[in-house]
């Protein structure tokens, strides 16, 4: 599950994670896993709070599904995301319960706006974040979830 978690302004927070021990960088939403017992609102709700410690956060719909495969530090990995749209005020993060594994690779926090993702020459997951942004700012929410997935994995 991810949560495109944005603020007042429309600028939305993405981690920064080393994603290899030459110190090579991504940028990448808030979310995680969901677990046992619980449902992907509250496991938004948990993870919001755990990776910046905001619990004021106004969770909204689901708005993209996506399948991605993807090696990771060695390790291949096939993910069913569900990606919610969550509003709150600016705030500074300030995680207070990160996992040991991700205290291994989040090195930084920044609030982008879609502008900002669309033209940085930075690593951003997924690579097309900006112009989807910009696609969910202007149209608004779908009725029901889109499926981002890319290559092989999408429905036609």
């Amino acid at each position: 599950m991810k949560i495109l978690l944005l603020d007042q302004s429309d600028r939305l927070l993405l981690l920064q994670g080393a994603e290899s021990a030459a110190g090579e960088s991504v940028w990448f939403p808030v979310g995680g896993g969901i677990e046992d017992g619980e449902d992907a609102v509250t496991a938004s709700l948990r993870e919001i709070g755990e990776e910046t410690g905001c619990r004021e956060v106004r969770l909204g719909p689901e708005v993209w599904r996506r399948r991605h495969l993807y090696s990771w530090r060695g390790k291949q990995t096939d993910t069913h995301e569900r990606w919610f749209v969550a509003r709150t005020l600016h705030f500074t993060p300030k995680p207070h319960a990160l996992t040991e594994h991700e205290q291994s690779y989040i090195t930084g926090f920044r609030w982008w706006t879609a502008e900002e993702l669309v033209s940085t020459t930075e690593r951003v997951f997924p690579p097309d974040l900006g112009a989807r942004l910009t696609d969910l700012l202007r149209d608004g929410a779908p009725a029901s979830p889109l499926d981002i997935s890319e290559g092989e994995h999408a429905r036609p």
